[in-house]
């Protein structure tokens, strides 16, 4: 009756995390009483016991231990203290037990359902999940990056019921929810995140474009709000949504409508080069394309494309981006305007900070 009480208290209108609490409310109630009754039962008949003995041998008693350095010596302690103390202990023992479990149990199902809110910082969002494989290739380039390696990444699905089992052992976070729904972008905590990847929610339907030009336009309105810049990067099914997606002000728009087709085009022409483009689009071997905002200023292109070839550093300076437009190869006489970007291609983006230190000391000289 005593115990069914209890656990009518600890159970009622209670969350697990709660009734945690609630049973270690109890516990050191139960603990203190215990104590209590023990001393002045047996404070006459053992000699030295103080109240923290007592204290002491009702813990040990509840959580069944039992050390046998203290036991009572009394009728009462024995049957009036003791005896309640076994039997409260037992119950209240596995009781927390079985709520820590549950609340183990039901933390790792609320995760892999997507049903608990974010609070990792600097991660990665992708929204929507096309496919097992167009994911996985993702993590797989992210990973290959020194600077990413380490980041967690926080999958946003209503497709899903629960994250695939390949995802959770690669430590993919899981929320469960619409995209296009602030709501769920919070619980992603996409305000605090390193940035976002928009893919269509069914590959190869252009229809799924106007989602993806919802997600990107609720982002940049959440960015707006919050003074907080979200760098975000989506793909487009057809390339006649392009112009509706660059309204949304997204950082970064993919086609994928004719890249394959091109592809297969260059590979006519000249076989084996689709192993070049490949390299040049992934992280995992070889030389990358990194676009470096330079404050090199009034400098021929030229003259910047033979210091970089003099440096020591193994790299390439192939293109410039001006007003916009993206010009690879462009001509020797070329100047070098503020705002203009300079077309990269080297092992790591950093390295062309030494070549950019070293003209501006000449310039200084």
């Amino acid at each position: 009756m005593f115990l069914q009480l209890i656990r009518k208290f600890i159970s009622r209108r209670s969350d697990t995390s709660m009734r945690l609490w609630k049973i270690l409310l109890v516990a050191s109630g139960l603990n203190l009483l215990f104590g209590v009754g023990f001393y002045f039962a047996e404070r006459n008949h053992q000699e030295g016991l103080t109240f923290i003995d007592s204290l002491w041998w009702a813990m040990v008693t509840m959580t069944t231990v039992g050390y046998g350095d203290y036991f009572p010596q009394t009728f009462a302690g024995r049957f009036l203290i003791a005896y309640p103390c076994f039997i409260v202990g037992i119950g209240l023992l596995g009781y927390l037990l079985a709520s820590v479990t549950e609340t183990v149990l039901q933390r790792v199902s609320l995760k892999r359902k997507g049903a608990m809110k974010l609070s990792h910082k600097n991660h990665i969002i992708i929204c929507n999940y096309p496919s097992l494989d167009k994911v996985t290739q993702i993590l797989d380039e992210l990973q290959a990056n020194s600077s990413y390696a380490d980041k967690k990444v926080a999958l946003i699905s209503n497709e899903l019921d629960e994250l695939p089992s390949a995802l959770a052992k690669r430590g993919v976070l899981f929320v469960k929810g619409l995209p296009t729904s602030d709501e769920t972008l919070y619980q992603a905590n996409v305000t605090e995140c390193d940035g976002v990847f928009v893919l269509p929610a069914v590959s190869g339907d252009p229809a799924s474009d106007a989602q993806t030009y919802a997600i990107g336009s609720i982002i940049e309105l959440i960015e707006q709000e919050t003074g907080t810049p979200i760098k975000t990067v989506v793909e487009l099914v057809s390339s006649r949504n392009l112009r509706m997606m660059e309204r949304a002000q997204t950082d970064g728009i993919i086609l994928a409508d004719g890249i394959n087709e091109r592809m297969i085009v260059q590979e006519f022409f000249y076989p084996g080069i689709r192993k070049t483009f490949e390299q040049l689009i992934t992280s995992r071997e070889g030389s990358q394309f990194y676009i470096h905002e330079t404050s090199l200023q009034s400098q021929r292109f030229v003259e910047v494309q033979i210091a970089t070839l003099q440096h020591p550093v193994n790299m390439q300076l192939v293109g410039i981006i001006k007003n916009d437009r993206h010009i690879l190869n462009p001509p020797k006489d070329t100047l070098i305007d503020a705002g203009d970007r300079l077309i990269i291609l080297a092992d790591k983006a950093e390295d062309f900070l030494s070549v950019e230190r070293d003209i501006q000391l000449k310039q200084s000289a």
